[in-house]
């Protein structure tokens, strides 16, 4: 099993690091970096051979433009003029190509794997829970997308997806797993099973212990599937009362979609806050699932605070 931490190549998180030097002590203990790569020139810092996996940069909001429901992508973007601009095209093709450089940067780094969400979810969505697509739409949407863009003997890293709380792949249905990766045709397919999203199904969980015995259980409904299981986003955020508190009174969101996009990504952090996983009970956890990669996802606002996280996470496997 290699063991990495997830990094962007973003200004603000490079900017820790004085140096390639630098950033090599903080990977002491590790295999290597879990990349997410906004196309930006990392390699000052972070040397290609540590490069082990790469996140795509994968949209939240898409099912609605990949039907050609223009109408509906309006009121999230404020104009069609708007809509292609975001999504950098006037129809599903521009999906396609956008995986497609995502997947070429994967291949690039020379990356093991790399990660893509299976999930949709508009911005008043996230706030209320009143979703306007089922798992089964998304999840046959996104099998449609990665055929287009993969062919089923296309060369490449191990395509691992990802799972989340909203419409799509949430890992708590064994006929929705079963549905997404007999749907997808490239043969080099796994799953990144996150164990704070999957936290995030559960909304009832009052402290980490419960939600170990949550994922056993969610575990148990795949017993079949473990082996498909090649990476741990190894994290938690117990967060069901703020969800709850939401939903039942969501802000007025911004007319204005920058502004508006702020406000979602403060509820969002808010919900999936990705705190050390640390209770007793994760080791035996990972070591059932016995994954391939194991990166340890985290948000941080510094350096001094993620190293700290990392520490805790680490003191959770030898204690």
């Amino acid at each position: 099993m290699k063991t990495q931490f997830n990094i962007t190549s973003m200004k603000w998180d490079l900017q820790r690091y004085e140096s390639q030097k630098d950033f090599l002590t903080m990977l002491d203990g590790f295999d290597g970096v879990e990349l997410m790569d906004y196309g930006d020139d990392v390699s000052a810092i972070i040397p290609e051979k540590n490069v082990i996996g790469v996140h795509m940069l994968c949209p939240h909001y898409w099912l609605d433009f990949w039907n050609g429901d223009i109408s509906r992508c309006i009121p999230e973007y404020g104009s069609k003029e708007q809509v292609y601009a975001g999504y950098g095209g006037t129809d599903r093709q521009a999906l396609i190509n956008s995986f497609c450089r995502d997947w070429n940067r994967a291949k690039k780094h020379g990356a093991e794997y790399a990660v893509y969400h299976v999930s949709d979810v508009s911005t008043q969505e996230c706030l209320t829970g009143n979703y306007n697509h089922t798992d089964e739409e998304v999840i046959d949407a996104v099998c449609d997308l990665i055929n287009q863009a993969l062919p089923a003997d296309a060369d490449g890293p191990w395509l691992l997806l990802e799972n989340l709380w909203y419409p799509g792949f949430t890992f708590t249905s064994l006929e929705m797993t079963k549905r997404l990766l007999d749907g997808i045709h490239y043969q080099k397919k796994g799953i990144m099973l996150d164990t704070g999203h999957l936290m995030h199904t559960n909304l009832e969980l009052a402290c980490q212990e419960e939600a170990v015995s949550y994922i056993h259980q969610c575990l148990d409904q795949h017993e079949d599937f473990i082996p498909f299981i090649r990476g741990v986003h190894l994290n938690q955020s117990l967060t069901g009362e703020y969800v709850k508190k939401l939903w039942q009174n969501p802000p007025v969101l911004s007319e204005d979609y920058d502004k508006r996009m702020e406000q979602i990504y403060t509820c969002v952090f808010q919900i999936d806050q990705h705190q050390p996983f640390t209770c007793p009970g994760v080791r035996e956890l990972i070591q059932r699932i016995s994954p391939d990669y194991l990166t340890y996802e985290f948000i941080s606002n510094d350096r001094a605070e993620h190293e700290n996280m990392l520490r805790l996470q680490k003191e959770a496997f030898v204690t």
